[in-house]
């Protein structure tokens, strides 16, 4: 069994995976990588190629994931495969945070297809970039700075009891 280092699982609670137990959590611990390597991989060798219909494609898969917490479509190549060969657990259903990262991942590439389309090869780089450094990220840490971002924007408009008062009643 993998043992869940507190970073891992503080990172797989942010990304949304709070309600797993621990066990399940180090059993997906290296299964969640497999998603944002083979993306971000794929990402780079748009970039390198400069090409706008690779990287729309990958704007494509990217809002799979956002649209479709089962159905993410390199989710769904490990699920079906990948998992079967190596003998690793299913991926689960996406939760809020890392689709709101998908969504956000997909809009800069689309931007950066946009950019190497008219020419702007250097704005388009950049775009790509910050998608394939958040994804490096990811990888290797399981630290989604999406999912960060989701919990920073949303975290108030899920608790509307933090907001205090304007004034209080007094009797």
């Amino acid at each position: 069994m993998t043992r869940l280092s507190a970073f891992a699982e503080a990172n797989l609670n942010n990304q949304g995976f709070e309600k797993l137990d621990k066990d399940a959590k180090a059993r997906i611990v290296l299964p969640l990588r497999f998603t944002p390597a083979v993306g971000t991989t794929l990402i780079v060798i748009g970039l390198i190629f400069q090409s706008p219909i690779w990287l729309g494609s990958m704007a494509l898969v990217t809002l799979s994931g956002a649209l479709f917490p089962d159905a993410m479509i390199i989710d769904l190549l490990y699920n079906f495969s990948v998992r079967h060969l190596v003998h690793a657990p299913a991926l689960p259903s996406t939760p809020r945070p890392r689709q709101f990262s998908y969504l956000l991942s997909t809009v800069l590439l689309l931007a950066s297809a946009v950019s190497y389309h008219y020419g702007l090869s250097v704005l388009g780089l950049v775009l790509g970039g910050l998608v394939v450094a958040g994804g490096t990220i990811l990888t290797t840490t399981l630290w989604c700075l999406g999912s960060w971002w989701y919990r920073m924007v949303f975290r108030h408009a899920a608790e509307p009891n933090r907001i205090p008062p304007l004034y209080e009643a007094s009797n």
